[in-house]
C-alpha cells in the first residue's frame, strides 16, 4: 500500500512538474506577446520602403540605448528559452551559451555582416575579417605596436585632460560629459597616443562619428549616413595617406618622431614580416581610431547616467574618486555599463550546421545561414553567473563582464577604455555636489545611435565657499 501510495506520488509529481513547465512557457509567450504589442503600439502608421526603413532604424536605435526595456524583453528568454530560434534569426542569452558562440569564431563568423561595408568604407580590417592568415598577421602587427608602459602613459594623459577639460567648466556650474568632456578627450588621446590628431577637433569629431555611424550602425541602410560616412571616409583617407607619407619621410631622414601607434606601424614597414604597405597602415590605423572615440562616449555617458539613477553606489564612486582610487572608480564604472552596455548585442553568422550548448537541456541545433543574436546585456543578468543580478555590486569578477565582447574578435582598444572610461568618470565624480541638470536636460540626448548630450551640475568654487 505503502509502494502504491509512493507511486501514485511520484505520478503526481512529474504531472505536476509538466504543468509547471508548461505554465511558464505560457507565461513566457505571453509575456513576449504584450512586450512585442506594447512595443507596437506607440508607433504611428507608415506606408513606403522608406518610411519602414526610416521606422526600423528608429525603433532599433531607441531599443540598442534603452537597457531597462532591454532586460525587460529579455528576461523571460533568459528564463525560459534561453536559446530561441525565430524564422532565420536566433537569440541567445545565457552567459555560458553567449561566450560559447563568440568563442567558436569559425562556426560564426563577422564577415558575412561586416566585411562588405567596412571594406568599402575603410578598407580591409580585423573586425570585419574571420580567422584567417590575413587576420592572424594584421592583429599580430597592430599587437606589436602596444609596448609595455602605454597603459600607464594613456592613464597619465587622460587625467591631465579631463582635469584640464572640467576645469574649464568649474565657472559656470555645468558640465556636459559628452561634449565639454568625453568626445573632446578621446579626439586629444587619438592625436597623443594614435598619432592622428587630424585637421582640428571638430574636424575629427565629425569624421569619427559619421564613419562609425556608416560602417557599423547603419542598420536601415540610411542613405543620408552612407553618403556623410562615405564623404568623412575620402576626406580621412586623403588626410591620412599625406600624415603616414610625411612620418615615413621624417624616419628616413632621421629626424625626431613621436613615439606613438602611428609611427610604431611605419618603423615596422621595415621588417619583412610585419610590412605593411601605405594602403595597409592606413586601413589598420583607420580601422583601430574609427571607434576609439565615440565607443568612450558612450561608455562615459552611460556609466554617468547609471550611477545618477543610484544616490548609494553614486557616493561611494565619489568617495573612491576624491581619494584618487581611480581601479574602485573603474570597478563602479563596469558595473553602472552592465545596465546599459555600450553593444547590448552582437550578430554572428552560422557559417555551417551546428549545434550550440551541446550536452545540455538546452542543446541547440542551428542551421547554416542563420543570423544568431548574442545577448551581451542579459548574458550579464544571467544568475547562474551574477549572484542576485538586480543589485548594483562592485565585487564581481571582471572576468563576468562582457562589454569588450570575447574571443577572437574582442575589442582591440579594450586596453585603452580600461584605462581611459575610469579617469573620465573619476573627473566627473569629483564635481562637488554632483547632479543631474533638472528635467528633460538632465537626461541623455542623443544623435542617432550616439550620446550627444548629458547635462549635469555642480558646486562651483565660489558656492562651495560660501
Amino acid at each position: 500500500m505503502a509502494l502504491r501510495t509512493g507511486s501514485r506520488t511520484m505520478v503526481l509529481d512529474g504531472a505536476n512538474a509538466r504543468l509547471r513547465a508548461d505554465r511558464r512557457q505560457r507565461q513566457a509567450r505571453d509575456f513576449l506577446a504584450r512586450s512585442s504589442t506594447a512595443a507596437a503600439l506607440p508607433l504611428p502608421t507608415v506606408t513606403g520602403k522608406a518610411a519602414r526603413t526610416g521606422l526600423l532604424k528608429g525603433a532599433t536605435v531607441k531599443l540598442a540605448n534603452n537597457g531597462p526595456l532591454i532586460r525587460k524583453l529579455t528576461w523571460p528568454l533568459l528564463r525560459f528559452k534561453p536559446i530561441l530560434s525565430v524564422g532565420k534569426l536566433v537569440f541567445v542569452t545565457r552567459h555560458e551559451d553567449v561566450c560559447e558562440l563568440l568563442a567558436r569564431d569559425e562556426d560564426f563568423t563577422v564577415a558575412e555582416g561586416n566585411a562588405a561595408t567596412m571594406d568599402r568604407v575603410n578598407g580591409p580590417f580585423i573586425l570585419g575579417m574571420d580567422r584567417s592568415p590575413q587576420y592572424l598577421r594584421e592583429r599580430s602587427i597592430l599587437q606589436r605596436c602596444i609596448h609595455e608602459g602605454d597603459a600607464d602613459r594613456i592613464r597619465a594623459f587622460v587625467a591631465a585632460t579631463a582635469a584640464e577639460l572640467v576645469e574649464r567648466r568649474q565657472g559656470s556650474g555645468r558640465l556636459d560629459v559628452v561634449q565639454d568632456l568625453a568626445r573632446p578627450a578621446a579626439v586629444r588621446l587619438l592625436a597623443s597616443y594614435f598619432g592622428v590628431p587630424g585637421p582640428d577637433e571638430p574636424t575629427m569629431m565629425r569624421w569619427m562619428r559619421t564613419i562609425f555611424h556608416e560602417t557599423f550602425l547603419n542598420v536601415g541602410g540610411d542613405p543620408q549616413v552612407r553618403r556623410a560616412g562615405e564623404a568623412s571616409a575620402a576626406e580621412f583617407h586623403a588626410y591620412a595617406d599625406h600624415l603616414i607619407g610625411s612620418r615615413r619621410s621624417q624616419i628616413e631622414l632621421g629626424e625626431p618622431t613621436p613615439d606613438d601607434f602611428l609611427t610604431r606601424l611605419v618603423r615596422l614597414q621595415r621588417d619583412p614580416e610585419t610590412r605593411l604597405s601605405d594602403e595597409g597602415v592606413r586601413r589598420n590605423l583607420g580601422g583601430v581610431v574609427v571607434g576609439a572615440v565615440e565607443t568612450t562616449s558612450k561608455a562615459t555617458a552611460h556609466a554617468i547616467d547609471e550611477l545618477l539613477r543610484r544616490g548609494d553606489a553614486l557616493r561611494r564612486a565619489q568617495r573612491a574618486a576624491s581619494a584618487d582610487d581611480v581601479d574602485e572608480v573603474g570597478r563602479y564604472a563596469f558595473e553602472a555599463l552592465r545596465f546599459n552596455p555600450i553593444n547590448p548585442v552582437l550578430s554572428r553568422h552560422v557559417a555551417r550546421a551546428t549545434v550550440l550548448a551541446a550536452g545540455t537541456r538546452r542543446e541547440h541545433c542551428i542551421p547554416p545561414g542563420r543570423t544568431v543574436y548574442a545577448g551581451v546585456l542579459p548574458a550579464m543578468f544571467d544568475p547562474s553567473v551574477f549572484d542576485r543580478p538586480g543589485e548594483f555590486r562592485v565585487d564581481r569578477p571582471a572576468t563576468a563582464y562582457l562589454h569588450f565582447g570575447h574571443g577572437l574578435h574582442t575589442c582591440f582598444g579594450r586596453y585603452v577604455n580600461l584605462v581611459q572610461v575610469p579617469e573620465l568618470a573619476a573627473a566627473v565624480l569629483r564635481l562637488k555636489n554632483l547632479r543631474r541638470a533638472p528635467g528633460a536636460e538632465g537626461t541623455i540626448v542623443y544623435d542617432g545611435p550616439f550620446p550627444d548630450r548629458l547635462l549635469v551640475d555642480f558646486d562651483t568654487v565660489e558656492e562651495g565657499r560660501a
